[in-house]
């Protein structure tokens, strides 16, 4: 309660102050929080990102490597030169020396690849000189007889091994090898034995440019290659006692957190381990994450205090306001802030002051407004004694003629009066059915009375469609368009159908006069689709502009008044052919007396 005291003594600039330096400090804590957070495991994916990419080149050299290899034993196993000159080898030393030529064009200039070819029988040729070793001591390796058992065509990768060359033993300790037995067929015994060789060194020079400590091991976690020769041989989980390793993982090692990755190698199931430096890896990047976290706290503070000073300076003219405010209250309409300036609080204390200026200006134009309102409403009675006047008038005329026996004007008489009624009482957007039809049959009376030639007509509506809605003076467009255009150069007839299917309304509107043809057929269907264009749009079609001024007026004018009432649920056909008739059909969905407007 102390607290709440306290907060609401302070005032409004006080309080403006305290909310700007939380909004800002609050969101900014966190944002250093979570910059610091994702920093780090930016920087740690980078460092992961890079040794994998290290690590990735040394895998593809060394598979290059061994490809080579394999590459030099397929060669040898399917080169039908070098199988027949190691049969003629047996008995023809011609033979075999060219045999040893082979070889070592086999080998190429790949400085530290040996090739070696014995048979059954015990001769053996190769690349190197017998004085340095000789060949038929592999017949008594203890992995040489592995080679019975392999599948054909497969190869046997031994790492690691001590160099047989006695020459380079010194400068070249270990070599890799690779052995298979040459088969004529899958199940044929084997009719030679070929060994690969490359020096250890070829892969650890591999190693030399890298941060990373990088270890090659077989399937046995056994070193067989590192920049450290002491190593090989040994057991890399006695180097790094660990339960079980994962990758990618960071563990102690050698007193340094270290970075561990695996990637496997293509052949022989061996692969390949990175042991990065962890803190070394990520040294320069934290010492950027360090400085910037720096540069935005010295940032944060400096702003905080000229946020103060500024908005100690900026909100002093709301006092103003303020004061002014609690004047007007009072009711004293005189009083002026005199703020002023091109900021946003100088704009609203001239904003102020402007208003009071203007409330009596308000006020005054308030009472001008209700004094014209009525006015208009005076003028609407006026207007509605007009047609009342009329309608008297016109039956009184039709009094007389009816006194005179004059029963054919009368009627004419009653329909005009009925029909002009109908016009300017109704004030309801939708009316029945057969409100629509009585109002359409006068029309008819009317224009028949006018033509100059004999018209009918004939309706054909369901007795139970009576009480459904339409939108009013629907009919009417359509039905002027059938007499002016359709019956100018003879009688003729005009049918009004209405059906219904379940939720859907059609109305047909049919007459067999002059018909239209095809391109002002064509042109008006087209400009009834684009509702939003000019009518004018009509002539530039094709159509001649006073045929555009004749014809499809009244359709476009309820084509957009019903488009606009129902929607996309509102359709109007139209046919015609010249000489014959003219139909247009309206599609609209159904409603029924009472049934609100939004239902359709």
């Amino acid at each position: 309660m102390k607290g709440k005291f306290r907060l609401s003594q302070l005032s409004f600039r006080q309080k403006l102050i305290l909310t700007s330096i939380a909004c800002l400090v609050i969101p900014a804590l966190g944002m250093l929080y979570i910059t610091n957070v994702y920093s780090k495991l930016i920087i740690r994916e980078h460092s992961l990102e890079k040794a994998t990419q290290s690590l990735r080149i040394v895998q593809s050299q060394i598979d290059v490597i061994f490809e080579e290899m394999v590459s030099v034993s397929n060669f040898v196993h399917f080169d039908p030169e070098i199988k027949n000159l190691l049969e003629e080898a047996k008995t023809n030393p011609v033979a075999a020396r060219t045999l040893t030529s082979r070889l070592e064009q086999v080998a190429g200039e790949t400085i530290d690849l040996r090739i070696t070819l014995l048979d059954r029988k015990g001769h053996a040729y190769s690349d190197y000189s017998f004085y340095d070793y000789d060949p038929r001591q592999f017949l008594r390796q203890p992995w040489f007889q592995e080679l019975e058992q392999l599948p054909p065509y497969d190869t046997l990768f031994m790492g690691a091994e001590a160099n047989y060359l006695t020459s380079l033993q010194e400068e070249q300790p270990y070599v890799f090898l690779t052995a298979r037995a040459l088969r004529e067929e899958a199940t044929a015994p084997p009719y030679a034995y070929l060994i690969v060789s490359r020096s250890e060194a070829s892969i650890r020079e591999r190693f030399a440019s890298l941060e990373e400590d990088v270890y090659l091991l077989d399937d046995k976690e056994r070193i067989l290659s590192n920049r450290s020769p002491a190593l090989i041989g040994t057991s890399f989980n006695r180097l790094l006692p660990v339960d079980e390793l994962a990758f990618p993982d960071i563990v102690k090692f050698k007193g340094e957190n270290q970075l561990l990755l695996s990637l496997p190698l293509k052949y022989a199931r061996w692969r390949l381990i990175s042991v990065a430096p962890y803190e070394q890896l990520t040294e320069k990047l934290n010492g950027i994450n360090r400085t910037g976290l720096l540069i935005q706290t010295i940032f944060a503070v400096s702003f905080l205090f000229a946020l103060t000073v500024l908005l100690r300076r900026f909100t002093k003219p709301v006092l103003v306001l303020g004061k002014a405010a609690r004047r007007v209250e009072d009711g004293d309409l005189a009083v002026r802030t005199g703020i002023r300036g091109a900021d946003e609080i100088g704009s609203l204390g001239l904003s102020f002051d402007n208003m009071l200026d203007q409330v009596q200006q308000m006020l005054q134009q308030v009472e001008t407004e209700q004094a014209l309102k009525r006015q208009a409403e005076i003028a609407m009675l006026q207007a509605q004694i007009n047609p009342h006047f009329l309608f008297n008038v016109l039956s009184s005329i039709r009094m007389k003629l009816l006194l005179k026996q004059d029963e054919e004007n009368a009627r004419i008489l009653g329909s005009l009066s009925s029909m002009l009624r109908t016009s300017f009482t109704s004030r309801e957007e939708f009316v029945s059915i057969a409100s629509e039809l009585d109002f359409t049959k006068q029309y008819m009376e009317l224009m028949r009375f006018t033509m100059r030639y004999p018209t009918d007509y004939v309706i054909d509506a369901d007795k139970e469609l009576l009480l459904e809605t339409v939108p009013r003076f629907i009919l009417q467009p359509i039905i002027e368009n059938a007499y002016k255009h359709g019956f100018l150069q003879g009688g003729g007839r005009i049918r009004i159908a209405i059906r219904r299917q379940q939720t859907t309304l059609t109305i047909t509107v049919e007459d067999n006069g002059a018909g239209m043809e095809e391109p002002t057929l064509a042109a008006l269907i087209r400009h009834l689709r684009q509702k939003d264009e000019e009518i004018e749009a009509i002539g530039a079609a094709g159509m001649p502009a006073a045929e555009t001024s004749r014809r499809g007026i009244g359709l476009i004018n309820v084509y957009q008044r019903l488009k606009l009432i129902c929607g996309d649920r509102f359709e109007m056909e139209i046919s015609s052919v010249r000489g014959h008739h003219t139909t247009v059909q309206l599609i609209m969905p159904v409603k029924r007396i009472g049934a609100d407007k939004n239902d359709l």
